[in-house]
């Protein structure tokens, strides 16, 4: 796990060595044990890297890392659990001088010297990939890969003289004297519906993503185009028969995809373990690793003082107990929490509207002053598996309401699209949404849609703004627009036949995988954990698992009610069966409880009250003034848009108006 940064101009970077080691640099958390920085002969290409040692601790796997004869040059934030493996299959072609006992780098430069661009697709793992090809003379390439689910994150950006920059952070490339921080309206348009900008947009304008599973080539001429290399979009056709999996078989073989997920991500020459809450995904990591261990599981829990309805202290000692585990807490503090809000606004660079970033920082820190290094974390079983209530809630809403609202031969009903007064708000949304042709499942985050953006944001207008992407196949033209549906429609239209009356439930975990889980989820562990120099690994994401649940049957996710049906399953084998089907607790922050405290309403408002974002006009001052007031004096229930709305503040604030006391 690393950080890495580079600058790519034809004819000669004109990127100093000087202006790249301050970019480098200035993410040096995600990598405190060394520093690197190379340019090419012709001086096309400066990469810099910064190195947080896991695998293959010598210096002989520093990055950059090139070839023996040097016109293949690599850099790569991640790792690569199979590297071994893939190793083995290159030393038996005898073709390649190898320098390092084990590392991965090296493994991934020499599967592109022997395969190309689909050798990276060899490797199980997380990855952020920057790839110097000058094997052609006198027409060198850049090459930026992300992984499959987006695990990793890649930004990039071009100058005005026409250089190609990228980092795995934004604030490395805000670094450069040449990219000057603007905001992005349409990106800060989708943020309010989805808490985040849908890749490849980000918040600052002519700065971008590259999505999950893509990859952009970047020719000699300048010329860039992405490409996608990797989909977990489900196919009707391709799903499991009963002939072919039944229930015992569908357990039999998640358990052995996670068993071998699991293993894998236990390669490491430094100390790893679990985030521990005590949930069954979490445990399940402590269980199937506590199998393969001669030694305790460190495991880590995060709590909150006086706020006993959020903590899992108890849960997480049990599964501790249980597997005589080497558990660490820590308790969070009101105060230390709402003072770390300015240093979370610079560590995420573009807002993540997802209060679990406080808890994550504090665990993160426990995890390293314990002298743990990796952890293993169980993000993305709850979106492949239909874990969440909302899944049964939604499924329900599809039949009682969405689709019978399409089929209604009223010509009166459909001409005025009128509703039944006895519909509660919720319902006449979704009924909104069927006449207008849109999609049921917006996304498990989705903010403000339908009334509530339009009091939001009552004049669209305010945030027209034409965006130029200079990257052919990047950008959808679904993302342009002040539509945060398009957006939806990029990602579910054309789904293909097939699926039935479980069309939703085949929708639901792929919009996850497409928008929430890669920019949100993965991206705040990505952000809070490497702000300690911690990296995490996600099992429950390794591509098998996600290609094996995009071709289970729902039934086998979602059955009379009970969400996650197989994983439990599994997890019934492993752990007892009251601590498998206790209700759902969740993982985050009392905001509901912050806002009301006098205290943190009081800095709210006053940060919002002076604010340069507030002055901008885009989103309408009474109904925010309402917003809080409802919070702070009446029965609450609008956290959530406020803490949405307070993060972009605080972001502008930080980036935009470079304000020093924004909060």
């Amino acid at each position: 796990m690393c950080g890495i940064a580079g600058a790519f101009r034809p004819g000669g970077a004109r990127t100093s060595d000087a202006t790249m080691a301050r970019m480098r640099d200035r993410i040096a958390h995600r990598g405190p044990d060394g520093a690197g920085l190379w340019r090419s002969r012709d001086g096309s290409f400066l990469l810099a890297h910064r190195r947080l040692s896991i695998i293959d601790l010598s210096e002989a796997a520093s990055q950059p890392m090139w070839n023996e004869r040097g016109d293949v040059t690599i850099i790569f934030n991640g790792e690569l659990y199979n590297h071994a493996e893939v190793r083995k299959e290159l030393e038996a072609l005898g073709r390649y001088t190898w320098k390092t006992d084990h590392s991965d780098t090296e493994a991934l430069l020499h599967a592109y010297e022997e395969w190309g661009l689909p050798g990276i697709e060899k490797f199980f793992g997380m990855f952020a990939v920057a790839i110097c090809d000058e094997r052609n003379a006198g027409s060198p390439r850049l090459h930026l890969v992300r992984d499959r689910v987006g695990i990793k994150p890649m930004y990039l950006t071009r100058t005005s003289s026409g250089e190609w920059l990228f980092a795995s952070e934004i604030k490395a490339l805000l670094e450069h004297e040449d990219v000057k921080p603007e905001m992005d309206l349409t990106a800060l348009w989708h943020y309010f519906t989805f808490i985040v900008a849908p890749a490849p947009l980000t918040l600052f304008r002519g700065i971008f993503k590259i999505a999950a599973g893509h990859r952009v080539t970047i020719e000699a001429d300048g010329r860039a185009r992405a490409t996608r290399y990797w989909d977990c979009k489900p196919d009707a056709s391709r799903m499991f028969r009963d002939a072919e999996m039944s229930d015992g078989k569908a357990v039999d073989e998640l358990e052995r995809l996670l068993r071998k997920s699991v293993e894998r991500r236990m390669v490491s020459d430094v100390p790893f373990g679990v985030l521990l809450s005590g949930g069954v995904d979490s445990s399940l990591n402590v269980a199937l690793m506590a199998e393969r261990m001669n030694r305790p599981v460190d495991t880590f829990s995060v709590g909150y003082e006086d706020e006993e309805s959020y903590n899992e202290f108890t849960h997480a000692r049990r599964v501790s107990g249980i597997f005589k585990t080497a558990h660490h807490e820590v308790l969070i503090k009101r105060k230390e929490a709402e003072d770390f809000l300015p240093r979370l606004v610079e560590l995420q660079d573009e807002p993540i509207a997802d209060n679990v970033c406080i808890p994550l920082y504090f665990l993160s820190e426990l995890v390293k002053k314990s002298g743990t290094t990796v952890v293993q974390v169980g993000e993305g079983s709850d979106e492949n598996f239909l874990g969440y209530w909302w899944c049964e809630h939604y499924r329900r809403k599809d039949a009682e309401v969405y689709r019978k609202a399409r089929q209604k031969s009223s010509l009166f009903q459909r001409l005025l699209g009128r509703s039944s007064p006895l519909l509660s708000d919720e319902d006449r949304e979704f009924e909104a949404r069927a006449r207008k042709g849109q999609e049921l499942f917006w996304g498990g985050a989705a903010c403000f849609v339908g009334r509530m953006r339009d009091q939001l944001t009552p004049d669209p207008s305010l945030f027209t703004q034409a965006i130029d992407c200079p990257v052919e196949g990047l950008l959808p033209d679904s993302h342009r627009a002040l539509d945060s549906h398009a957006v939806v429609s990029h990602y579910l239209g054309n789904f293909g036949p097939g699926f039935g009356n479980d069309e939703i439930l085949a929708k639901i975990p792929y919009m996850e995988m497409k928008l929430r889980l890669s920019e949100h989820l993965l991206m705040r562990v990505d952000k809070l954990t490497m702000a300690h120099a911690v990296e995490a690994r996600v099992p429950f994401l390794d591509h098998e698992v996600v290609e094996f649940a995009a071709r289970l049957p729902a039934r086998y996710k979602l059955r009379d009610g009970v969400g996650k049906w197989v994983v439990k399953k599994v997890a019934e084998r492993h752990l007892p069966a009251d601590l498998v089907y206790r209700k759902k607790q969740g993982f985050g922050a009392p905001m509901e409880e912050w806002f009301k405290d006098p205290g943190f309403g009081k800095r709210c408002v006053a940060a919002w009250e002076r604010s340069q974002f507030r002055k901008l006009g885009l989103i309408d001052d009474s109904f925010v003034d309402g917003l809080l007031k409802a919070q702070t004096e009446g029965g609450g229930g609008r956290s959530f848009q406020l803490w949405t709305i307070l993060n972009a503040v605080l972001w502008h604030e930080r980036w935009i108006s470079k304000s020093e006391n924004f909060f």
